[in-house]
Order: structure tokens, then sequence, then C-alpha cells
């Protein structure tokens, strides 16, 4: 049976007495952050999104063991709750084997401060920066610390070390005192006695944290092994950050950070992910983090790396020249969101064949803990789901951290709310509610018993570096290292372990000693064990130390993760030693179908793209052109990093880059990389040498380079491209291309035969005919408007989505939009004939006859209000829980009316959310998300609104992004690159493109029939 801690028998008593806020304090408090009147509006109207309280009332505390099932051969204790903690957010464990609690009470707005504006994901504007202790307004955030006095495994006494906090995510202890995470600052309290007591003010080593979106702040500190101080940062908040040595570092959104305590130096670790609020180190060093999307499990972060992140909502990477990004994980098993919390299981209390190195990642949205094995995938790696380690049958339990305690048993913060999500300014969370949880395998007695590692003898410690617990591994070999210096006799005995037995806690040690001398790094780049020569690899690019032998061991290295460290240590040595690894990496042909080397390898040479002299080393070894990573992975990447930034001296590069590459082949690739640069912007003033070039590469290519030719603005080309599109024996494929390349870039002449092809003229097909309508958006004469809005009557029909294209491309221009509205509003074009996206992109004009035109033609913008939206939703309820409907009959009409923007089962588009991955058997997850779509718009799925200095307006959701450009991928899935400098305007909109009434015109055996297939349960688990 489950043995609660001693801890919450007070909360039984006490519970009835905290359990719901009062009403009044939350409406005072909400008045007290708006800045203005109209943040005090939004306050009182913005429609929250996501899982909000459903008025349920929590389970007591002894009550909530009996809601878990938990996976044979486990329980779970109850290790702490309300009214010893509330909103527990973060968990750590000092060198006593206490545990840390973070409880972040004043989540969501910081005290002190107003809101001066929100944007349209919530971020807020403040009205000043908080200062640090103790000079700050106090809040009520708090860290507490639990101990087991009698050592019998549980927890009996507790204390609250640092009350007053504002906005405190994280803890870590050690190093002389207590680091807490608190942004905008990372703050040190000295404590040298240990004795919990602060010796004095804190200290700010970092600030600059953003603070826009509380939800998603700096978080998640955890000592590394090489004895800095890590941390993650989330998705929709950035920072300036700035430390006593590196100050401004700016990123935007998601990252791994890290900070050196004793040289105050603050980096950004890896950039991307999801939004990052977990961080794991594993026992040899590799650092992972979960997320909260869904299709994965998590990230895999090399050092140096960039990882896909939402480029709309989180802003572009740091390096404007990282030309692409990592994957998630790959994984097979439950796809549904989100493995936030994330840590991998090495505390040797689980039984080892199927616990060891795998991760636990709980799900606060579907109340359980996943289980997952861990998979080499080259360099990088993917998950299998195993059977669920925990699920729960009370919403209220939001796992919101996990990790692995002293004594080798998996620990759960649960947040413990009927509210999840973040999208609503009300700040209603259940403010006195909290829960820690244990969990171990059933029939044990977990205990930490050895002691206090910061009073322990070194020769101890170096004992427990055979632990099979990590956390005791680490840190004993943290203690080991925070003394500052060992006798000769246990130097020596932490060499022999490294040569004997591959001790990376032995090599974490003596790097912490500063005994790590050129010698032995030398020797033990030769080390049998992968692990040694990849931590000795990235310790000597820590140090900033361009050790020859790293490019004689580039040259050799058998292991794939050694080689992607060592791509990533290349970028911070010397020139010569960094560039000479990668000359040795290159020749490993293998690694070009890796998910991660082409990238590492790419961003080491990027990162020596300044030095001229260097490149032109690199490019000038013949025998690396023959190398297939050389051709496909840094060529065209290289030409392109110079091209793009347009200016004299790299464009001279580009030339000298041209005239390295050994064949046409070479210089081809070169080509291709430096056209990829001026995609969507305009060329500047090229060098003889780069024109003559391009020119013969025009030949070389043959109609390929004409349309290529015709996007740089050649005349002569696009004269003859001109005529090739008029004439209807042209191959289809390349008259296609053709019409395209006339819509990269306008060409006065080209105007009437594209108006001609796109009202069916000239022999052209439909797709020929969409390309066109598509095409004609760059030219801004109002009678192409008159022209296509004439043939809708006739040649541009319904069919082959014709119609569609041409709505679209007259609502891109504010007087064909005009032209639109009037013939809808004369009657010629039925407004059911719209797309809604047409209809989005219509409401986004500030002009007052468009806007009255549009209410004409739509009514005004559809704002259901929220007693419709109850009434609606039981009204579907009722209806959809009488009788069932057919699901072959249901999948037909999902494929008419859902599949065309949204996959499901395979099946359909992916411009909208894939289905698989939601709670389908759920009416309560379908019903508001039909009813009122744009309550809460799924991550990467947000819509822009951009403006051109042509007069264009382009809708779309951004699918790219980078310092030079924006892609947007449109309602009818193009993708439509805009340069930066073209662009006036780009925001983003409210509405979904679905729209608010899509059930409207269904029968109600029709809604049941496509109900029924929604909530179909995957084909694969039908036989389950």
């Amino acid at each position: 049976m489950p043995r609660p801690s001693r801890l919450v028998d007070l909360s039984i008593v006490l519970f009835s007495c905290i359990a719901c806020p009062p009403v009044f304090a939350q409406e005072q408090a909400e008045k007290s952050v708006a800045g203005n009147e109209k943040v005090a509006e939004i306050l009182e109207t913005f429609e929250p999104r996501g899982v909000q309280s459903d008025g349920s009332q929590p389970t007591p505390p002894d009550a909530s063991l009996a809601t878990f099932h938990l996976r044979s051969g486990f329980d779970i204790d109850l290790v702490a709750s309300e009214p010893q903690i509330s909103q527990p957010l973060f968990l750590s464990w000092d060198s006593r084997g206490r545990m840390w609690v973070v409880q972040y009470r004043q989540y969501q707005y910081p005290a002190g401060l107003k809101v001066v504006r929100f944007d349209h994901h919530l971020r807020a504007v403040f009205d000043k920066v908080p200062e640090p202790p103790p000079h700050h307004v106090p809040g009520q955030d708090r860290i507490t610390v639990f101990e087991d006095t009698d050592h019998d495994g549980l927890y009996d006494t507790q204390k609250d070390v640092i009350t007053g906090l504002n906005i405190a995510t994280s803890v870590a202890i050690g190093h002389g005192g207590i680091w807490v995470l608190n942004p905008p600052y990372l703050l040190f309290y000295p404590d040298a006695d240990g004795d919990d007591i602060p010796d004095s003010s804190p200290q700010v080593h970092l600030s600059g944290f953003g603070l826009q979106d509380t939800h998603s702040v700096a978080n998640s500190l955890l000592w590394g092994p090489d004895g800095w101080l890590y941390g993650a940062n989330g998705s929709t908040t950035g920072g300036t950050v700035s430390s006593q040595a590196t100050p401004g570092i700016k990123f935007q959104g998601q990252c791994i950070w890290r900070y050196h305590p004793d040289r105050r130096v603050f980096e950004i670790y890896a950039e991307g992910g999801g939004n990052t609020f977990s961080l794991e180190i594993d026992s040899r060093g590799r650092v992972f983090c979960g997320t909260n999307g869904g299709n994965t499990r998590g990230w895999y972060l090399p050092q140096g790396s960039y990882s896909r992140k939402n480029w709309g909502k989180h802003g572009p990477l740091t390096n404007p020249f990282a030309f692409g990004f990592f994957e998630a994980m790959g994984f097979e098993g439950d796809p549904r969101r989100f493995p936030q919390a994330f840590t991998i299981y090495e505390g040797g209390l689980f039984p080892a064949e199927e616990f060891d190195g795998s991760i636990i990642a709980p799900n606060s949205m579907q109340n359980l803990v996943w289980h997952s094995r861990r998979i080499p995938d080259g360099s990088t790696y993917r998950t299998v789901d195993l059977e669920n380690l925990l699920e729960c049958s009370d919403r209220w339990f939001r796992p919101v951290y996990a990790g692995v305690g002293p004594d080798g048993a998996v620990y759960l913060a649960d947040w413990y709310d009927t509210r999840l999500s973040h999208v609503s300014p009300t700040d209603d969370w259940h403010k006195t509610s909290g829960r820690v949880y244990r969990i171990r395998p059933s029939e044990s007695h977990p205990i930490y018993d050895s002691g206090n590692l910061a009073q322990t003898a070194e020769e101890q410690l170096i004992e427990n570096f055979n632990h099979p617990n990590k956390w005791l591994r680490r840190r004993s070999v943290l203690e080991l290292g925070w003394k500052g210096k060992t006798s000769p006799e246990s130097l020596q005995k932490l060499v022999n372990l490294v040569d004997q037995t591959g001790s990376l806690e032995s090599l974490w040690a003596i790097h912490l000693l500063n005994q790590l001398t050129g010698s032995l790094s030398e020797r033990w780049m030769q080390h049998p064990s992968p692990d040694i020569r990849r931590w000795v690899t990235r310790l000597l690019g820590d140090r900033h130390e361009s050790h020859p032998g790293l490019v004689e061991l580039a040259a050799n290295e058998s292991d794939v993760q050694v080689r992607s460290q060592l791509a990533a240590t290349a970028r911070r040595l010397n020139h010569a030693v960094g560039l000479g690894i990668v000359a040795q990496l290159l020749k490993h042909d293998e690694d070009l179908q890796d998910p991660h080397m082409p990238l590492m390898l790419w961003w080491a040479v990027e990162s020596h793209a300044e030095d001229w002299p260097a490149i032109e080393g690199l490019v000038s070894n013949r025998e690396l052109w023959e190398r297939p990573l050389m051709r496909q992975a840094i060529a065209g990447r290289l030409m392109q990093r110079y091209a793009a930034t347009g200016s004299a001296a790299d464009l001279e590069f580009c030339c000298q880059l041209l005239k390295a590459a050994p064949n046409q082949e070479s210089r081809e690739l070169l080509i291709e990389g430096f056209n990829q640069a001026f995609q969507g912007r305009t060329m500047p003033p090229l060098p003889d040498y780069l024109v003559q070039e391009l020119k013969a590469y025009q030949v070389a290519r043959g109609d390929s380079g004409l349309v290529l030719a015709i996007q740089q603005g050649d005349a002569e080309a696009c004269d003859q491209g001109l005529q090739q599109l008029r004439q209807p024996q042209t191959d289809s494929g390349l008259r296609i291309a053709l019409a395209r390349a006339f819509g990269d870039y306008k060409f006065a002449p080209a105007q009437s035969t594209l108006l001609q092809l796109a009202t069916g003229g000239l022999g052209g097909s439909p797709a020929l005919q969409r390309v066109a309508l598509q095409s004609l958006t760059r030219y801004d004469d109002i009678a192409i408007a008159k022209a296509i809005a004439q043939a809708f009557d006739n040649s541009i029909p319904a069919e082959h989505a014709l119609r569609e294209t041409g709505c679209r491309t007259l609502a891109s221009r504010k007087d064909w939009a005009l032209v639109l509205l009037n013939e809808i509003n004369s009657w010629r074009l039925p407004a059911t004939a719209i797309p809604p996206d047409v209809i989005q992109r219509l409401r986004t004009y500030a002009d007052n006859q468009i806007i009255r035109e549009v209410e004409q033609a739509f009514g005004p913008a559809a704002e259901i209000s929220a007693p419709e939206q109850a009434q609606e939703i039981e009204r579907l309820t009722q209806m959809l829980t009488q009788s069932v409907g057919n699901a072959d009959d249901g999948a037909q009409l999902f494929a008419e009316r859902c599949g065309k923007c949204h996959r499901l089962f395979g099946q359909g588009a992916t411009i909208a959310p894939e289905l698989d991955n939601y709670d389908r058997m759920n009416l309560k997850f379908w019903l508001p998300a039909i009813v009122a779509p744009s309550l809460e718009i799924r991550e990467g799925y947000q819509s822009y609104l951009a403006l051109t200095a042509d007069d264009r307006v382009v809708t779309g959701m951004i699918s790219a992004e980078d310092g030079n450009s924006v892609t947007l991928r449109t309602a009818d899935n193009q993708e439509i690159l805009l340069a930066r400098e073209d662009l006036l305007e780009l925001r983003a909109l409210p509405t979904s493109l679905m729209p608010e009434d899509s059930l409207k015109d269904l029968e109600a055996q029709q809604i049941r029939d496509l109900f029924a297939y929604l909530t179909r349960p995957r084909p694969e688990m039908s036989s389950n």
C-alpha cells in the first residue's frame, strides 16, 4: 500500500478552509494589473482559450491516491500537499538529500507591475522592469525545503527558506549558496555555512530575461556535470541577457542556455524546440527537453544546434544563416500533446532492463505519465512508447515537473488545478492547491542514506561514482569540484579511473578541479570509450583550446556522436583548427544521411565564414569537392551565406567560390545556392564575373535556366520566356514554371498573356490557369480585376478550384477587393461561393467602403456570445448522444467539408492541425472547437496578414522566416515568399480560417454521421 508522508496529515483538517480563493480578491487583483482603460477592457472581455476552470471541486489530498492507476509493480506516495505547499512548479535536491520546492504562487502577474499592452497571444508589456530583491515589490512565491530528519524515507519537517519572491521558477543549491531563477534575474543567495539562512541580500548574476508571458519564462535550473548552471527559456518570451562578462545576449523564444558562475559567462547552448519548460542532462551528459507539441516525446539538443520553432509566434533564429533546423525526436506511440515535463530514468531503483535510460514524461493535458524507450537514431534519438507508468481519473492532476530523487524514486510536482490553459487574462488559478508525489516499485522503501555530500571525504565521493543512481554520482562530482582542490593521491585515482574504466564522472571531476591538462586531453582523445572522447572534445571547446589533436581525431573517429561534438567544438576554436576538423569530418560519407550531421557541419563552417582566407583554404581543397557532404551540405549553403548579405565584399567571395569549384557540377551547386539567397528579393548589382557565370549556368540548364533568368530579371530571358509561354505547344510543365516565374518577377509585357491564360485562353490547362491567376497578384492594373470578375460567369468556373483562386487574387488588393464585393452585392456571384479565408482577408481592410460592402455581403463578423455558445454546444451534445451516426457516410462528409484543411487517419490536407493527436472520443473537445474555432487557435496555425510595398495583401500562416524574408502558406496551400524589405506590415489575425457556422447547413443525421467518423477509433487500434 502507498505510504503517505507525515506532512499531509494537517491538510486533511484544513483542506476545506482553503479550497476556494475569494472571488472578490481575484477581481481586485485583475483590476490592479491594468495600466490603462484598454487593458482593463481586455481583462474584462477577453474570451478564454483552451482548458479553463470547469467549476468542479478538488479531491482532498488524502483521497487523491485512489484516483491513480499505476503500472503493475509500482505504487505512489503523497509526499507533500496543501496547506504546506501550493502551485508547486519545480523540485530540486541539495547535497543532504533534502527536497526544495518552488511554489509559483504569484503566477500569473508579477507583483507591482501594470500591463500597458497585450498582444493577441496575451503577451504583456509592463510599465517597468521590476527591481531585484531586496528592493523589489514582494510577491507570493516562496522556496520551501523538506527534510527526512529520522532517515526513514519520509519527509517529516519543512521550512520556508526564501519568501516574497516575484515570478520565481526554479532553484539550484550548491557552489556556496542558493541560486534562484526569478525572471528577469538569476539571483545568488550566499549561504557559506549551509544553514539555509542567506548570508546577505542576493547578488544579481544575470538580468534581462523576458517577462512577457509568465507561463513561458526562463525556467528549470540544473547543474551540468561540467560545472555550468543550465536553464531553459519558454517560447513566448525573449530576452537581452547580461552578465558581468557577457553583456547583451539577445534571443527570441525557446532555447537552452547556460551560465558559468566563476567566469560569469552566459551563452545560448541550443536554440529552438517546443515551449521549453523542462530540461534534462542524462548520465552521459547529453541535453534533452520536453515539448508542448504532439507526435514526439521531446527534443535532443546537441551543443550549438538550431531546432524548429513556431516562426510566426516565436520569432526567427538568432543566426540568420542557419539555413536549416532540427526536428523533434521521432517516435512511435501515443501522438497526443503534450509531454512537457520530461526526465530520463537512471536512478537504480526501478527494474533496470525496462527503465534504465528510458524517458518518463508526464502529460498534464491527458492526466497521465508516459514511459518510452529511447533508441539511437544516427547521432540523435527516437522513442517507442511502452505501457503508461500512471493514469489518473482526476482532471485536476496536472504534473508540471518530473525528476529522479536521491532515493532513486520518480517525483512529480502536481500543479493541481482544473484549469490548464494560460490563454486567459483572468487570474482564477486555484492558488491554494498543489501536491508532490513519489512513484516507486511496490514493496520498496526508498531512502537516501549517503549523508551530507558537502561534508563527505573526497575518497567517499569518488567511491560514489559507482553508485547506480545518477543523482548521487553527479552530485558527488560537483561537490568534489566545488572543493577546489584534492590530494595528489585522489587526483591519480581519478586519472586511473578514466584510463581503466572510462569513468565520465572522474573526467568531469578532473575538469572541475582544473587538472585536465593538454597531455591528458591528447591521451584521452584516443580512449576506447566514445563518451570520454566526446567529452574531452566538448571540454576543450568550452575552454576554447584549439588542440591540434582534434583534427586527427576527426579524421579517424568511428562514433557519430563524437563526430557531432567535434562539429560543435569546431565552432569554438580558431579558424585553422576549427576548419581543419571540418575538413576531416567532411570525409565521413556515411554522415550524409544522418538526421543531424549535415547541418552540424554547415553550422561549423558558417561560424568561420567571416574569415575568408580560412574559408578559401577549405574550398581550395579539391579532394573535398568529391565528397558528398561538401557538395550536398556545404557548397550551396556557403554560396547562399555570402550572397544573402548582398555586400560588395561578400559578392566578391561568391566569385572566388565559383573560381575554386573544380568542375561544372560544383559550379552549378554554387549557383543554385546563390539563387536561393534571392528568392523573393531584389538582386543587387553583381560583379561581372558573377554575371557571366550566371549566364553560363542558364545556358547549361536550358529551359530551367530560362526560368531562373526570368526570376533574376534578365530582359532577354523575359522576352524569350514570354514567347514560349504564349505557345500552346510548349511543354506544359515549362509553361507552368514560366507563368510562376512571371509572378516572382513583375514583367509588364507579361500581364496581358497571364490574363489571357487566367481567363481560359491560349490553350491553357486548369493547372496553368490557376498559376496565372496567382501570378497576376504581382500586377496592379484594375483592368485585371474587372476581367477576372467578368470571367467568373463562364471561363473561371468553380471546378478545379479556379473560382476560389480567382477570389483570392481579387482579395489581394484594395481596389480589386471592391470589384469582387461589387460582384457579390450585385448578385452576380453568390456569397456562398467565397472561401472562408477570402472573407477573412476582406475583413482585414480598414477602408470604410470595404467594411460597409463586406457587411452587406456577409453580415457583421460572427461573434457568438458565451450564452449562445453554451446553448449550441448543449443542443449538439443532446443530438449526438441520442443516437449514433454512420461512420462510413461521415467519412465522405469529412472529405468534402474538413479534409481540404485537416488530416485524419492519413487522409486530407495539412493546412490546419492534424486531428489524430486530439482527444477525439470526447465531445467536450470537438464542440467548443467547432462552435467557436477562434477561441483557441493551435500553435503553428496562427494566420498573419502581410501588406507589401506594391499594395498587395497576403494572408496565411508563417511557414518559414529569416532575417531577409517571410514565407506565408496560404489557405490554398501556396507558399509565398516575401522580402522583408518589401513588407510594410506583418501582423497576426485574431480569427481562425475555420468558419464559426461550419455545421449550419447540415441535417441532424449528417452531423451524427460526421461525428461518428470523427470519433471512430484509429484503424491500427480498432482490433485492441
